[in-house]
């Protein structure tokens, strides 16, 4: 079935439909990981589990053998509905509306679709695989767990909505829970306490001027922090004895995690009424500009008259364990507007999401060398 055939759109967008049906918001992906390991297997493909944690897998499907090994991946979990996000597959002309849509149900569908084109043009000069993992919206332990079992591949094409464009730097994340304490008093009397908010926002502060320190990068920007929660205090006559805050730091490449922690930790460190706990953390991305596989995507753009453009991303996707911890190339590439994604009114081009399915094809095929 090639990926460009009627059948093979129709399949794509009644997959795509089926799949934002089925509610898979993390950490609860079983429902629908039940679902695409039968489709998987009716189809023939063998899909096998790499367990994360019970009730949560990473679904496989490899075919071949040998080198160069190729992946595609996609995630499977959202969000949690944003308001008035709709539950179920809506099609409104050439737009697919529903939570998951485009980040990232539709680069399931495309992949899977591409999977089985690649899979009809007969034996391959290397292997493939479809990996659908979970937990990106959550800690972002789906791919990174399945490396961890043993899982490899020589280039890898993560999923998420770009409009088609090549990702290929992303800035890191890391997630940091801050405490600092004071000293309880009447809020008549302010100076007879410390405040362990304004100590909040100075430890914060150190913290922010030290990290936008960090080297920029062309693709990816600069660093940030951002003060996502703070929790302190019960009543405006009273000094907050204690502060608590999670903050959000996003570092470009080739800053690395080690880099942010000792920064941040040596301001912490500083102060006895400050502590620091970390809660999640994620490498940057930055696969080189010549890598045979951006050549082979932009090349496979050009024959289907795409006007694809190589570029850098703000946030993190699973393409960084990929990248770090089997220092292969990977990319980020899939239908959809990263501006639609987590949205009330998430959705995904009907057109592009069968566009992408052709373009996967196209890509892998020219890196298997195969018609």
């Amino acid at each position: 079935m090639r990926a460009d055939s009627d059948t093979a759109c129709r399949y794509c967008i009644g997959l795509l439909e089926k799949l934002v049906d089925i509610p898979s918001v993390f950490p609860d992906e079983e429902e629908i990981l039940l679902f695409l390991e039968q489709e998987f297997a009716a189809l023939g493909l063998n899909p096998r589990r790499i367990e994360m944690a019970p009730g949560r897998w990473n679904l496989l499907c490899s075919r071949g053998s040998g080198s160069p090994r190729i992946c595609l991946n996609a995630h499977c979990d959202t969000v949690p509905p944003n308001g008035e996000s709709t539950p179920n597959a809506r099609i409104e002309g050439d737009l697919l509306y529903g939570l998951g849509s485009c980040d990232t149900k539709a680069s399931i569908a495309s992949m899977t679709t591409a999977y089985l084109d690649i899979l009809s043009r007969g034996e391959l000069s290397g292997t493939v695989d479809l990996l659908i993992s979970v937990d990106e919206e959550g800690d972002g332990n789906g791919v990174r767990s399945a490396i961890q079992q043993g899982y490899t591949c020589d280039y890898a094409i993560v999923g998420e909505p770009t409009d088609l464009n090549v990702i290929r730097a992303h800035n890191g994340l890391l997630f940091l829970k801050l405490t600092t304490t004071g000293l309880s008093a009447h809020g008549c009397s302010p100076e007879n306490g410390i405040s362990a908010i304004e100590r909040m926002l100075e430890l914060i502060d150190d913290i922010r001027k030290s990290v936008k320190r960090f080297r920029s990068h062309d693709l990816t920007g600069s660093s940030s922090l951002n003060l996502g929660e703070i929790h302190a205090g019960d009543r405006p006559n009273r000094v907050p004895d204690r502060c608590v805050s999670r903050i959000d730091i996003r570092f470009p490449p080739p800053v690395r995690i080690s880099d942010v922690e000792s920064t941040v930790l040596s301001i912490v460190e500083k102060h006895e009424w400050a502590s620091c706990e970390v809660e999640k953390r994620g490498e940057a991305l930055d696969t080189p500009p010549d890598s045979p596989l951006i050549e082979a995507i932009l090349d496979a753009g050009r024959t289907l008259g795409l006007e694809q453009h190589v570029a850098g991303l703000r946030g993190w996707t699973e393409a960084e364990p990929f990248h770090t911890m089997l220092g292969i190339d990977s990319v980020v590439m899939g239908p959809g507007s990263i501006k639609q994604a987590h949205t009330s009114k998430e959705f995904v081009s009907i057109s592009q999401t069968q566009q992408a399915a052709v373009l996967y094809a196209k890509v892998v095929a020219q890196l298997l060398s195969i018609a």
